[in-house]
């Protein structure tokens, strides 16, 4: 199996700050430890994983808060291309509704360009979520379903084959033609996070991989996977495995992994509620995400659950329980790659890094071991 590292560049402590100023009240201009200081830190999580074997670095894509700060995935996966020798680089996600799909394409291929032939790019694509993000970027997030079917068939036609014709409510695109000429069919590469059954529905009906990145808990996420499996086998395709991410915390001792976990992993639920706007009652009055309106009223009832949630699920402890873990969640989802987040919350990249190596030296060896069958839903045909 496959092993990726993650960069999701959170600066948790200027929640405060930032929440203050957005409902009016005076602040520093500044957060107390700055954006690019965080970015800084955090490019060394990429080195360390293309120095110690990892497959993968991954990366994500949101906007404006200090949920996390990259605001364009495949821009700084170019820059990381550069500071890599060997590692593969992906997207979870570019968020296909806040961008032109012709011009994600033309970065892909060119990224793809650039790591030449024994590299590649896997871009993960997927709908957001956040109200905020909508907004500043001027988008009307009622459209968001449609534009991101409409980018998805543009975006793996270009990716397919270097040209696109296509005639859609919010794209018209006539005898386009990719420049640098791609030299091979790069559709295989994409990936889709689908966090809602429209979205399962159509990335299982155009025969497109699942990613799997848990905002919900771990049961949930499975039993959203376990959709996509039989939507896609009735579809006609076989079995086909998922991509997993993970938050996980390494260390010596039992005692010493769950203080870290317990801290961080709660510290970055906490940022996840905050950035969504997740104690709100707005996604259930929203085209496209009724779905939400639901979890949104649970949240408000007891977000406890929600807080604690990865800490209760996702892996941490010694080397050993990690592998275990990762092992069962593996065979769960029925994974070829599972990417491990090691920096978030307010935990500082020294203690990143002491996780990372520990489990680079004593866990990575033994999930590149791990074999796994595709999830299968029994009778799903």
């Amino acid at each position: 199996m496959r092993i990726g590292a993650t960069l999701f560049n959170q600066n948790y402590t200027d929640w405060d700050r930032y929440e203050a100023e957005e409902r009016g009240e005076a602040v520093a201009p500044r957060p107390q430890k700055s954006d690019r200081e965080v970015f800084l830190e955090e490019i060394n999580i990429a080195r360390i994983a293309d120095e110690t074997g990892f497959d993968t670095v991954w990366t994500i894509e949101h906007h404006f808060t200090p949920y996390t700060m990259v605001t364009n995935p495949l821009q700084y996966l170019t820059y990381i291309a550069g500071i890599t020798k060997q590692i593969d680089l992906a997207t979870m996600v570019v968020v296909l509704p806040w961008h032109n799909p012709v011009r994600v394409a033309e970065d892909i291929n060119m990224l793809d360009t650039f790591l030449g032939p024994d590299r590649e790019i896997i871009c993960g694509v997927g709908r957001g979520l956040g109200r905020r993000e909508y907004a500043g970027l001027g988008v009307d997030q009622a459209e968001a379903r449609d534009r991101f079917n409409e980018s998805l068939h543009v975006l793996r036609e270009l990716l397919a084959t270097g040209r696109c014709d296509f005639d859609g409510e919010h794209y018209q695109i006539k005898g386009l033609k990719l420049r640098p000429q791609p030299d091979r069919d790069l559709s295989g590469n994409l990936w889709c996070a689908g966090g809602t059954d429209e979205t399962v529905e159509i990335i299982a009906k155009h025969n497109i991989r699942p990613l799997v990145i848990p905002t919900q808990s771990l049961g949930l996420s499975l039993e959203t996977a376990k959709k996509y499996s039989t939507l896609h086998a009735k579809a006609g395709y076989a079995p086909t495995k998922s991509k997993l991410a993970l938050w996980t915390y390494v260390a010596e001792t039992e005692a010493e992994a769950r203080a870290g976990a317990e801290r961080y992993m709660v510290e970055y639920s906490d940022s996840a509620l905050r950035h969504y706007e997740l104690l709100g009652d707005h996604l259930g009055k929203i085209k496209g995400y009724e779905s939400y309106g639901a979890a949104q009223s649970a949240l408000r009832a007891d977000a406890e659950p929600f807080r604690r949630g990865f800490f209760n699920e996702h892996p941490w402890g010694t080397p050993e329980q990690v592998i275990k873990r990762t092992n069962e969640l593996a065979q769960e989802f029925g994974c070829d790659e599972v990417t491990f987040i090691f920096k978030y919350g307010s935990m500082p990249i020294e203690e990143a890094e002491k996780s990372m190596r520990l489990f680079a030296k004593e866990v990575l060896p033994a999930l590149h071991e791990i074999d796994t069958k595709p999830l299968v839903v029994r009778d799903a045909a």
